[in-house]
């Protein structure tokens, strides 16, 4: 799967990077999601979900994704159909950490995952066989996936019960951004559930549609400028807005339409080019545009601009020029 990325002309320097040849500070990633594989599914529950298709996604999105040629994978979590609506007996728990265990293995490389709120045992609510087989952070966690950038990795359910912004998560992110500034390193933050609030109407919580205590995690953002980028799912929906000088990016679901992933790829000037791939899967995908309405199958896709574009990523320039 090969694409033509734009070209730039220069814009920025980067004195403490010419020790590194430009094939070294060109990035290719993937993003992808709500992937909710179910080994047994009788129906599909709610749109644009295909549950009973899930073995069929699994095994078209490996491929897919090995033919981007990332240098990294970042899964936003609900690998599974745990938690409290699918009813997902522990047999097909474990058996579905086994069979998605045993297909992302065949990943050409590395990925990096956070729990989402499906992916604990149904019978038990425990994450804990998870964390174990995906190597999950329990609170947050960073890892470096390129010269100079790292990825914060957030565990929202920790605590337990719905996805939570924590005390320990925030004390967790914060240290991460003080070594990674004083690193001269970027920062991309992945977490589950949204940050930013879609529609909201006169009274609503200016949290609506978000982690509990976004408010709080948003002005935690605001005060950690070297976090250039976030990265969530959960609402099924392709967003991507640059608040502040972040950038917020949501994937719509891998496990309907519009049944794909986010090929990433960001240079040595901080422009960061996404490009949403579309699983070749015609028929499996024209049966989930079924399902809704229109509008509700363009909410889920997003605009062209939520989908393919390039963006600069303000605080990644000036903590490369440092």
């Amino acid at each position: 799967m090969a694409f033509l990325w734009p070209t730039r002309g220069p814009y920025l320097q980067h004195p403490p990077l010419l020790n590194l040849s430009r094939s070294e500070l060109m990035i290719d990633f993937v993003v992808l999601g709500d992937s909710h594989y179910h080994p047994t599914a009788e129906r599909d529950f709610g749109a644009p979900k295909m549950l009973t298709r899930a073995r069929e996604v699994l095994d078209a999105s490996v491929p897919a994704i090995n033919d981007a040629s990332p240098d990294f994978i970042l899964h936003n979590g609900d690998l599974l159909c745990g938690g409290g609506s699918f009813d997902l007996s522990t047999a097909d728990y474990k058996r579905s950490l086994r069979d998605v265990a045993q297909a992302y293995a065949g990943f050409s490389a590395p990925a990096h995952y956070v729990p989402g709120n499906h992916d604990c045992d149904a019978q038990t609510g425990s994450f804990e066989a998870l964390i174990e087989t995906f190597s999950m952070p329990r609170i947050l966690d960073v890892v470096d996936v390129a010269p100079r950038l790292r990825v914060a990795r957030a565990n929202l359910y920790h605590g337990g019960g719905t996805g939570h912004w924590s005390d320990e998560n925030d004390v967790a992110l914060r240290r991460a951004d003080v070594e990674a500034r004083n690193d001269g390193c970027g920062l991309l933050l992945m977490l589950h559930e949204w940050i930013l609030p879609d529609y909201l109407y006169p009274g609503d919580d200016p949290d609506t549609g978000c982690v509990h205590d976004a408010t709080r995690l948003r002005a935690t953002l605001l005060e950690c400028p070297a976090v250039a980028a976030t990265f969530s799912g959960h609402r099924h929906l392709n967003r991507l807005r640059l608040w502040h000088d972040i950038l917020i990016i949501d994937t719509a679901c891998l496990i309907g339409y519009p049944l794909g992933f986010r090929q990433l790829h960001l240079d040595e000037e901080g422009y960061l080019s996404c490009r949403f791939q579309v699983l070749d899967c015609p028929d499996l995908l024209a049966a989930s545009e079924a399902r809704s309405t229109r509008h509700e199958n363009d909410r889920y896709r997003g605009e062209e601009s939520d989908r393919d574009t390039t963006v600069l990523l303000p605080r990644l320039c000036r903590i490369w020029q440092q």
